[in-house]
């Protein structure tokens, strides 16, 4: 019998997927070390590698949709045949098995990594159904759950508004490939570029960064990549799709890439821009400063947290006072230098202070006891 049961589902998506794989290595390590044993619960087609003392519970029905009633049916799946004391989701969607009277001695911790579902639509894109499911899993957490984990404390601050709980904050880390060096030969863009990575969510803001660029771009000789969401973006708004036929090729779109190709992409940059609405943390401006690239980001809770005095911020509604920061970085080499030197300083300092173990050390205490 596993003593903890992590579901790993999900490791080749963007956000969580991060957080999985940040997360695994730490678990197979600790664990063993203090005399329990992991179980992950892995698709057979995306199933990591593992030591050979971790159990791997295959997840039937395989590559069940998040939120969906399959997955439900894996956990109800994976809890017979694995029989864990423990079981760690890194997404908020309770397992309803865990109510049946033979399992209510296993433990569940889940990790929170924000609440935009609980936006209005025109941030969220969530519909009414979607925000009270969004809302009442958040609700069971609260009073289901071992322990609530958060990568801010301004997602925890969200949190405490919609239930009564307690949530514990642990950061996530910066992977360690990001520090490394790396061969500008793999960019699959050359020459000077402004850079958005992330999705194409509603949240993300996506049009504001656009129209800041078209603003701009008449004095300045940079393109704006977007990568990780492109292929998307034409059907995503008719704003993006309009602003972004209207700058032609100065706006390229990277789509999905490999990770050494976007490590290079994001090296190559001369600024990361995030401008978000809202989010749970926010790695790319941490991961741009690993790679010693000058960040910009939209000066929200989550996002101020995150990347402290490593980055200069902006008013996410403002179109016009991102702009100005796009004309003052591109067209002064020095300052654009001392702000990438800022993010280096800043995130190098936060890999080795912040609380990182936080969610695996709370863990491994309740199982311990």
């Amino acid at each position: 019998m596993a003593d903890l049961l992590f579901d790993v589902r999900h490791i080749n998506s963007s956000g969580i997927g991060t957080y999985i794989r940040m997360q695994l290595p730490h678990l197979g390590e600790i664990l063993p070390r203090n005399g329990l044993k992991l179980a992950i619960l892995a698709d057979v087609d995306s199933t990591p590698h593992v030591a050979a003392n971790t159990e791997v519970v295959v997840a039937r029905p395989a590559n069940a949709p998040m939120y969906s009633l399959d997955e439900q049916r894996v956990w109800d799946t994976a809890l017979k045949q694995c029989r864990p004391r423990a079981i760690w989701l890194p997404q908020y969607p309770y397992p309803f098995p865990l109510l049946k009277p033979a399992n209510r001695d296993i433990a569940a911790f889940v990790t929170v990594h924000d609440t935009i579902q609980l936006l209005p639509p025109e941030i969220s894109d969530q519909n009414w159904a979607k925000r009270a499911y969004a809302r009442t899993m958040f609700t069971i957490d609260a009073h289901r759950c071992r322990a609530i984990f958060t990568p801010s404390e301004a997602t925890a601050d969200a949190l405490r508004q919609v239930a009564r709980c307690a949530p514990i904050v642990s950061p996530i880390p910066v992977g360690d490939d990001w520090f490394a060096d790396v061969d500008p030969a793999l960019s699959p863009v050359q020459g000077r570029y402004l850079l958005y990575v992330g999705n194409v969510k509603r949240h993300k803001n996506l049009p504001m960064l656009l129209q800041s660029f078209a603003d701009v771009a008449d004095s300045i000789p940079h393109k704006l990549v977007i990568a990780g969401g492109g292929e998307s973006l034409r059907t995503l708004d008719e704003r993006v799709q309009q602003v972004a036929t209207g700058l032609g090729d100065r706006v390229v779109l990277a789509g999905r890439l490999e990770f050494q190709a976007l490590r290079a992409l994001v090296a190559g940059a001369e600024l990361l821009v995030m401008p978000s609405l809202c989010e749970g943390a926010g790695l790319p401006p941490l991961e741009a400063m690993a790679s010693r690239t000058a960040v910009l980001a939209s000066s929200i809770p989550a996002v101020r947290e995150t990347c402290g005095d490593g980055a200069d911020y902006f008013d996410p509604t403002d179109s016009a006072g991102l702009a100005a920061l796009l004309r003052k970085y591109c067209g002064d080499d020095a300052a654009r230098a001392d702000l990438a030197a800022r993010g280096w300083s800043y995130v190098t300092r936060r890999q080795a202070e912040a609380p990182f173990t936080a969610a695996v050390d709370t863990i491994v205490a309740e199982l311990r006891t």
